[in-house]
C-alpha cells in the first residue's frame, strides 16, 4: 500500500486518510485535517444525490441526457431542505494560509 501512496505522490497527487489503529501517525498540514472533517458531509450529500434523488441511473441512450438527468437532480436538491451543514470557524481563513503540520 506504501507503494501506492508513493507512486501517486510522485504524479502530484496526494491522499489523505484518518490514522487507524495499524497505521503509523504522521504529521498533516492543518489544511488537510481541516478537510478530513468534512469528507463525511460530501459522503452524505452524495448518499442523498443517489438515494433520494435516484442520481444513480446509468441507461441513458445519449449523454445529452444523462447531464440532464443529473441537473435535474442538482437541482432538486437546491431545493431539498434536510441539507448537511459544516461548522465552519471564523478563524479558518488564518489557518489555512498558515502551512502548519498537526499530528493525525
Amino acid at each position: 500500500m506504501t507503494a501506492l501512496f508513493e507512486e501517486f505522490y510522485q504524479k502530484g497527487l496526494q491522499l489523505i486518510t484518518k490514522v487507524r489503529a495499524n497505521m503509523k501517525n504522521k504529521l498533516l498540514l492543518l489544511e488537510d485535517k481541516l478537510k478530513l472533517r468534512k469528507r463525511a458531509v460530501v459522503e452524505s450529500v452524495n448518499d442523498i444525490l443517489t438515494s433520494v434523488f435516484d442520481l444513480e441511473h446509468t441507461r441513458h441512450r445519449s449523454s445529452v441526457n444523462a447531464m440532464a438527468h443529473m441537473l435535474a437532480a442538482l437541482t432538486a436538491y437546491c431545493f431539498y431542505e434536510g441539507k448537511p451543514s459544516v461548522f465552519l470557524p471564523e478563524n479558518q481563513p488564518l489557518l489555512l494560509q498558515s502551512k502548519v503540520l498537526m499530528a493525525a
